[in-house]
């Protein structure tokens, strides 16, 4: 029994090292070359990218303004050299700095679309209010009979089926309300 218990041992210590080892047996794949204008796009996330985290940073208190204004400056100094050379390149820059700088200083909001903002906002009113009318109007369509009158529970208001017997919502017995209305 211990040389079985062995063997089970060194397997599993095999398959575990094989498992380790399993990423650096794989043939590596070949970084794919990137064309200038991809190069220059890739640069400019990055600044802009430190840009905001130069901003954050600065908001939380964690640098001070004057070493805040000082590394802001270089980097848009830096972002601007790359979408110049990016222009010269014949790429079509898809984010402008000028919009980041907007958004990071307090006392300028970031210029939206208006009018794709108010379309937006006008479509969520419509969907709210479609949404606040379709349980009413259900309810007024399953509680109106054929003659057209609507029939409603006598103990809580709440509208029932012809056919109920007995209230959804409270549970009032309603065979007694319509027995005692006949007689």
């Amino acid at each position: 029994m211990a040389i079985g218990s062995i063997l089970v041992g060194v397997a599993l210590l095999v398959l575990v090292g094989i498992f380790i080892a399993r990423p650096f047996l794989r043939p590596q794949e070949r970084p794919v070359a990137l064309t200038e204008q991809q190069q220059l796009l890739e640069e400019k996330e990055a600044i802009l990218d430190q840009i905001q985290a130069l901003d954050f940073d600065h908001e939380t208190g964690k640098i001070p303004t004057e070493v805040h204004a000082l590394q802001r400056e270089r980097l848009m100094a830096e972002a601007t050299a790359v979408l110049q050379e990016l222009d010269a390149a014949g790429g079509d820059p898809t984010y402008v700095f000028a919009e980041a700088e907007d958004m990071a200083s307090p006392d300028v909001t970031p210029s939206l679309d208006v009018d794709t903002d108010i379309e937006i906002e006008a479509a969520i009113a419509r969907m709210r209010q479609q949404r606040s009318q379709a349980p009413v109007a259900a309810a007024v369509a399953a509680a109106t009979v054929s003659n057209g009158h609507a029939r409603f529970c006598p103990q809580c208001g709440t509208p029932i089926d012809p056919g109920d017997r007995f209230c959804a919502h409270c549970g009032h017995n309603l065979t007694l309300t319509t027995s005692t209305k006949t007689a």
